[in-house]
């Protein structure tokens, strides 16, 4: 194996010290872990961007925009519902959700403009 070195003409030692303040707790950091998870589903996400772009949908507006199951749509949402992605609020015997902060919409259209400058580029 063969060992790398690091070898600096000069440490920055306020920055490297600001960032060692900075670094999240473990706890905090398994919290982003368990969310960023949840995002790497491609049926969430597709879940979470119609929540974005309607503020509330039931499981069968859902199911009608994805052309899914009920159950499956269900069973997502249960999934974002437990990681604290999205809420939800009964009337009668429909159940709406929504997303559970506005800043989820900046980080869909952000990670979508990223995205689409990249196809852009490549193009």
């Amino acid at each position: 194996m063969i060992e790398r070195s690091c070898i600096r003409s000069r440490i920055n030692l306020p920055v490297l010290e600001s960032a060692q303040r900075h670094i999240a707790s473990l706890d905090e950091l398994a919290g982003m872990a368990r969310r960023f998870s949840l995002l790497g589903d491609p049926t969430r996400l597709k879940i979470l961007t119609c929540l974005a772009k309607a503020g509330e949908l039931c499981v069968c507006d859902l199911a009608d925009i994805l052309q899914m199951d009920t159950s499956a749509i269900s069973h997502q949402l249960r999934k974002l519902r437990d990681g604290g992605l999205v809420t939800n609020e009964r009337d009668g015997s429909t159940i709406y959700y929504r997303l559970a902060e506005e800043e989820l919409q900046d980080l869909f259209a952000t990670s979508r403009s990223i995205l689409l400058e990249q196809r852009r580029a490549a193009a």
